[in-house]
């Protein structure tokens, strides 16, 4: 992984084998970053998906085989007891063409990935909401 400051926040670059999550936990620590949003592309294996199962209260997930191209990747960066936490939802899509979307559980990089982080400039801080079951952002 390389990244860099830019005008606004950041430049996240994976090399092949860094995996997504925890990559942009380490950048988060090393820049200080107390929150941002992301947005990203590029192509990535081991990947697994979920759909967050309200009345369940459980992630349903898939896992997906192969190299994928990464059509969309967005979510934010906040924090969780203190730590970098990483929420992303990304869109998918292989050889088929077929997009599979959902909440991005894990990835790492096959070819690149190239991830913009907005600087949220505010420590924004998680925790559980009882009634869904979740770590959400608390304001």
């Amino acid at each position: 992984m390389k990244w860099r400051g830019v005008q606004g926040g950041w430049m996240v670059v994976l090399q092949r084998g860094d995996v997504l999550h925890e990559s942009l936990q380490r950048m988060a620590r090393e820049a200080g970053l107390r929150s941002g949003m992301i947005t990203g592309l590029g192509a990535v294996e081991d990947v697994q998906l979920a759909y967050w199962n309200l009345p369940a209260r459980r992630y349903e997930c898939a896992d997906l085989a192969g190299d994928l191209e990464v059509g969309a990747l967005v979510g934010n960066i906040t924090s969780l007891n203190g730590e970098p936490f990483v929420h992303a939802h990304a869109v998918v899509g292989g050889s088929d063409f077929v997009a599979k979307t959902g909440h991005l559980m894990r990835a790492r990089c096959a070819a690149t990935v190239e991830i913009f982080i907005h600087d949220g400039a505010v420590a924004i801080e998680r925790g559980m909401d009882p009634d869904i079951g979740l770590n959400l952002c608390r304001l």
